[in-house]
């Protein structure tokens, strides 16, 4: 695992451990392209390619020599890429995992598989389902025309391959945030299926897309951006 900086003129800071580790798995590619993406994501974007089953299990092997006790794995979308099964399998042989997917591919086989996977490991598996709202009107402005119904029926083929996702909500889905919004949020979650419902809201990255779709930002919130987008 390379500890070279990523800029000639920044010093170099050995790696000595690693408690977390994450993996691009898809790149920059998805099959959709919402409007807050911090990292502008999209079905044409190959900025950021695809990672192998090979790759992942080199750095799977450095990451356990370093210490590493949980495993993340995003995109992009993650069940774009083709050897996204056999990848989660064998981070789910060294800790927990958690993938953070759009659930628009999470077909009933996928999910059937995904419950395999999950029920042959010691450590758990937690899909964290995005969504942007609790109707069409709210979510799809963001995610895309479409997007809310299709995203329900990959929630829906989770619980009943007995997976009890994780749903995550970012902070452009107005009152979110709030004891009220997270309660009506709770109540959409039962009415749909989910017996226990898992909610996550999440901060806005004011980077990528995000940073277009939003302008009213400070100075330094803006300059701030550049240095991070900017290599």
């Amino acid at each position: 695992m390379s500890t070279a900086p990523v800029r000639p003129d920044y010093p170099e800071a050995p790696l000595f451990a690693l408690d977390t580790l994450w993996f691009q798995v898809a790149g920059t590619l998805c099959n959709i392209q919402c409007a807050h993406c911090f990292i502008s994501s999209s079905p044409t974007n190959r900025s950021h390619e695809m990672l192998s089953l090979e790759t992942v299990k080199r750095f799977l092997a450095e990451g356990e020599a370093l210490g590493v006790k949980e495993y993340y794995f995003t995109g992009g979308e993650p069940f774009l890429n083709r050897e996204i099964f056999e990848i989660l399998e064998a981070a789910l042989a060294l800790g927990p995992v958690s993938v953070l997917t759009n659930g628009l591919l999470l077909r009933p086989e996928s999910a059937s598989r995904l419950r395999r996977l999950s029920d042959a490991s010691e450590y758990s598996l937690d899909l964290r389902i995005s969504i942007d709202g609790w109707d069409a009107a709210t979510n799809d402005p963001l995610r895309g025309a479409g997007t809310f119904d299709r995203i329900l029926v990959g929630i829906r083929n989770l619980a009943e391959a007995g997976l009890n996702p994780v749903i995550t909500v970012t902070e452009a889905c107005e009152g979110a945030s709030t004891a009220e919004g997270r309660t009506r949020f709770l109540e959409f979650l039962r009415s749909i299926g989910l017996t226990k419902p898992r909610l996550k809201v999440m901060p806005l990255l004011r980077l990528g897309a995000e940073s277009g779709r939003t302008r009213a930002y400070a100075s330094w919130e803006s300059l701030r951006g550049q240095s991070l987008t900017r290599g």
